[in-house]
């Protein structure tokens, strides 16, 4: 447990190897997710993508058209993207962000912010390095929601480093306009993880979430009355939500 609540990169410089041994050994099971944070934006193979943070470069396998920027503040996690993906990678603090002014087409952020306490220094850094009418996609549990109180509750109490989260609430919108962004839509979307088993779902999460406190069992049950699911003659899905931020730098 740390004293205080860490950072993204202290937390993944410990347990990034385990998340990343879940995202390779069930690699289609958040599609819907990334297919979420990519709805609607038609990116081409002339655009310069940012992702940040980027993790082991999952978003790669979804964005293998476009020229693709992984941003990651922890080392553990850079090395193991590295492995994975063919893309360039730069480490950095997240309000420092190494690009031209005026120079990406699109940033785009999935379930990495709510470890940042600080956004706007970030914010302000997208809508320094976006092109006129280049655009943002920011994804992450809100304040409240099922997703926030599974993962600070019952997850932090079943995990050795604990988990405190800043999610999305009423502030980040205003954040994102006072960095000079212009807020398109924020929308609640609803949508499954999808595993052959509910036992299969509770070995990707332990394995996500580092939960080292719990048998498989327990988390199974902990899933199904935190979260549900439904069971299907071939799959387990497993209910999870997310608020999604569209925005944009204005025009010239």
């Amino acid at each position: 447990m740390f004293d205080t609540a860490p950072s993204y990169k202290d937390i993944f410089n410990k347990r990034a190897d385990s998340y990343h041994q879940a995202m390779l050994q069930w690699p289609n099971a958040r599609d819907k997710e990334f297919q979420a944070l990519l709805e609607n934006l038609n990116i081409s193979a002339e655009d310069k993508v940012i992702d940040i943070p980027s993790g082991g470069g999952y978003l790669s396998w979804y964005v293998n058209q476009a020229q693709l920027h992984h941003i990651e503040t922890s080392e553990t996690f850079a090395q193991l993207c590295h492995s994975k993906s063919p893309y360039p990678l730069t480490i950095c603090e997240l309000d420092k962000l190494p690009f031209n002014d005026d120079s990406i087409d699109f940033v785009l952020s999935l379930a990495g912010l709510h470890h940042t306490e600080t956004k706007l220094g970030l914010f302000q850094q997208i809508n320094r390095i976006l092109k006129p009418g280049g655009r943002c996609m920011l994804a992450d549990a809100k304040k409240g929601s099922k997703t926030a109180v599974f993962l600070d509750g019952w997850m932090a109490d079943h995990n050795s480093m604990g988990h405190k989260g800043w999610y999305f609430d009423s502030e980040t919108a205003d954040e994102l306009v006072s960095s000079g962004l212009i807020v398109d839509k924020i929308e609640t979307k609803d949508y499954h993880w999808k595993f052959d088993s509910v036992s299969q779902a509770a070995q990707y999460c332990q394995l996500m979430f580092g939960i080292d406190q719990a048998s498989l069992k327990d988390i199974e049950n902990a899933l199904l009355e935190h979260l549900g699911g439904t069971q299907d003659s071939s799959n387990f899905l497993l209910n999870w939500q997310l608020d999604f931020i569209s925005c944009h730098k204005k025009h010239l």
